[in-house]
């Protein structure tokens, strides 16, 4: 086959594939959300949906030895951002609904086809902030990301209107209803 050829092959291929992803859940969450916590629960009950967590490919806030779970490394955050949505859209593009704990997006992340293709839902993990703070503070983080924390989780309540609170309720219920709410999604609920 000239090269030629297989290039055509592969440009027909990806159009094609462009148009048959399954469906992406964002559950997003400001640090201290309960995100961790959660995982393992979600993993137990998901039945077929695959469910990551954005800091899966971290080792003590690190990939491959670079930090970058800190605030100076906000430079290289779209670069890891850009690495899982490579990762996602693989699973993705095989067929299998994807379940990924994320950060707060930007307001302009979340429409579709923005940052992800479609269909895409997100839903926000939170809980109070002063909660938030006693978490953050038993993690021995310093004063500036739990005031960073707090401001994420202030944008993600004015943006996305799906929510589950990871206060006072049991983690695998939790788990259920978040699992629930990926099994049937309802529209889109972000504000504009």
């Amino acid at each position: 086959m000239s090269v030629n050829v297989r290039l055509a092959t592969i440009g027909w291929m990806g159009d094609r594939l462009k148009d048959t992803y399954a469906p992406l859940y964002l559950l997003a969450g400001a640090p201290g959300a309960g995100k961790t916590t959660l995982l393992p629960h979600l993993l137990q009950a998901a039945d077929g949906l695959v469910v990551m967590d954005m800091d899966e490919l971290l080792e003590e806030g690190a990939l491959i030895g670079v930090p970058i779970a800190e605030p100076e490394a906000a430079p290289i955050w779209p670069a890891y951002d850009r690495m899982w949505r490579r990762i996602v859209t693989m699973v993705r593009r095989a067929g299998h609904p994807v379940l990924l704990m994320c950060p707060i997006p930007d307001a302009i992340e979340v429409p579709a086809f923005v940052r992800w293709d479609g269909p895409v839902h997100w839903a926000l993990l939170d809980c109070p902030d002063d909660e938030r703070k006693r978490r953050l503070q038993k993690r021995g983080a310093p004063q500036r990301w739990i005031d960073d924390a707090l401001a994420d989780a202030a944008e993600g309540r004015d943006l996305i209107t799906t929510v589950f609170q990871s206060v006072g309720a049991d983690h695998a219920g939790l788990a259920t209803q978040v699992l629930a709410w990926a099994a049937s999604p309802p529209a889109d609920r972000c504000k504009p």
